[in-house]
């Protein structure tokens, strides 16, 4: 029993004391603390260690402060992220430099002397040299050629080609040389050198597509005499198409208008055409009139000109015909016609008259009036087509309607047998004669009029001063019989004298 009880006793000591402490210490000083003298038998003395809240403090904190602390590594990810940066611009720099290399070498190489040779050689199917090249960027940029040389003497000093990088670059990409319009500097070509160039033109189709236009500022032909002055020549190619098919001449620095299309040949050997548009405009050959509108369309090449049509119009009345200017081995030779059907005479002689640089016609009354019809043969013969222009002749017959001779009455003259101070006038019903111009004047030949009883036969001349020299003679018939008279002409054109 005795024992039995002592169990009891030493589990309620234990369970009495399970509200304290687990930890095997005693907090001195304080009032927790109660010590039991008969537990002591329950105890025993060991040697395990274990840590109280300070030293478990301390063990968190020095493992805190381990964790805080540096460590060495072989590569920081600062580093990578630096290196990887230097390495993307390094390639970055490499792709440039390789580029530029890719398309400086080909621009260099292109824009060369010989590298320009060849292509515009092989482009005009001509051998051609250049002295120098060189790019310049304002206004625009541009690349200059110095001196190209060509065959049959051909020199021209300065060829600009306008270009943009853009383009540029991209035409070295695909092994194409891009370009612009292209702009020649003054130049002065021989006919010679420039039928030669009329004949590359559709070969120059072979350049960049790009090279929609060729720009001759200021060409003058020295030896073409239908071509005098200057003039702005432009090649273009036909819309939507990849030949030049035309080529653009307009006079420059002269009073009126005067622009000339030229197709190229078609092929080797061929005839060009042309087609002419002019006003207020003066031909450089026959007589000095200021058209008011031109035009001509025909073909040519070395050896020919043929204009197939042509229009002239003047205040004095509209010419048209046809003309035609050939080498025939021994020389040129020029054939044609000209005609017109309302030419007004009385017009025509104050054009005529008026002094050369008055603005208009002199209102002055014209000592003739009438509408006359032409059909004159064109002929000459040179050794050069400047000499045929020269000695160009027209003949042929002139019909007169309403035709009004002023200042002596012939009638009177006739039945008088004197012109002498007869006055007034004189109206004919028909006028016919045969007329022969050229430089050195006009010459009027078998002539004959007529109004009633009255018939006037003869001829006059009229030279390069205007001088009129020649005699008429009229006669009158009436039932007793026919009377005339004979009347020398002189004076001038403006001022005729009948003697």
């Amino acid at each position: 029993m005795a024992k039995t009880k002592g169990s009891d006793t030493s589990r309620g000591a234990r369970n009495k004391r399970s509200d304290e402490s687990k930890h095997s210490h005693v907090e001195f000083g304080t009032t927790h603390s109660r010590w039991d003298r008969e537990a002591g038998a329950d105890f025993a003395i060991t040697t395990v260690n274990v840590p109280d809240r300070l030293d478990a403090q301390e063990v968190r904190a020095r493992a805190s402060a381990d964790a805080g602390q540096p460590s060495v590594r072989r590569f920081h990810r600062d580093d990578v992220m630096r290196a990887a940066g230097w390495l993307f611009a390094l390639a970055v720099l490499g792709a440039v430099a390789w580029g530029i290399v890719r398309v400086a070498v080909p621009l260099r190489e292109a824009m060369s002397p010989r590298g320009v040779e060849a292509r515009i050689s092989q482009a005009l199917g001509v051998p051609v040299s250049v002295r120098s090249t060189e790019l310049r960027f304002l206004p625009s940029p541009r690349l200059v050629l110095v001196d190209l040389i060509g065959p049959r003497g051909l020199r021209l000093s300065e060829i600009a080609v306008n270009f943009n990088w853009r383009d540029a670059v991209r035409g070295l990409q695909t092994s194409t040389w891009v370009l612009g319009e292209a702009t020649i500097a003054p130049a002065e070509l021989s006919g010679e050198q420039a039928l030669m160039l009329l004949n590359s033109v559709r070969r120059a189709s072979r350049l960049s597509a790009a090279v929609s236009t060729i720009r001759l500022e200021s060409v003058g032909f020295p030896d073409l005499v239908l071509l005098p002055g200057r003039y702005e020549v432009v090649i273009r190619r036909g819309s939507g198409q990849r030949e030049f098919d035309a080529v653009g001449l307009t006079r420059l620095g002269a009073a009126g208008q005067m622009e000339v299309e030229v197709k190229p040949p078609e092929s080797e050997g061929g005839n060009a055409a042309f087609r002419l548009f002019a006003s207020q405009w003066t031909a450089a050959f026959g007589p000095a009139v200021a058209w008011r509108e031109a035009t001509a369309q025909g073909g040519f090449n070395a050896d020919l000109l043929q204009v197939d049509s042509f229009g002239l119009g003047a205040r004095f009345g509209n010419f048209n015909g046809t003309a035609r200017i050939a080498h025939d081995g021994r020389g040129w030779r020029l054939n044609g016609n000209v005609r017109s059907p309302d030419v007004n005479v009385e017009e025509l002689i104050r054009y005529v008259v008026t002094p050369a640089g008055a603005s208009e016609a002199s209102n002055a009354p014209a000592p003739f009036r009438g509408t006359a019809k032409i059909d004159l043969a064109l002929s000459g013969a040179g050794t050069s087509v400047a000499e045929v222009l020269r000695r160009a002749t027209v003949v042929g017959p002139v019909s007169v309607t309403g035709g009004t001779l002023l200042g002596i009455n012939l009638g009177l003259a006739a039945t008088q047998g004197a012109a002498g101070g007869s006055g007034g006038m004189t109206r004919l019903t028909d006028l016919e004669f045969e007329a022969s111009g050229s430089t050195d004047g006009l010459a009027v030949r078998s002539l004959v009029g007529r109004a009633g009883g009255l018939r006037v036969q003869g001829g006059f001349t009229v030279d390069r001063k205007q001088q009129v020299r020649g005699s008429i003679r009229a006669e009158v018939a009436s039932p007793r019989g026919a009377t005339g008279a004979d009347v020398r002409l002189g004076g001038t054109v403006a001022a005729p004298t009948y003697q």
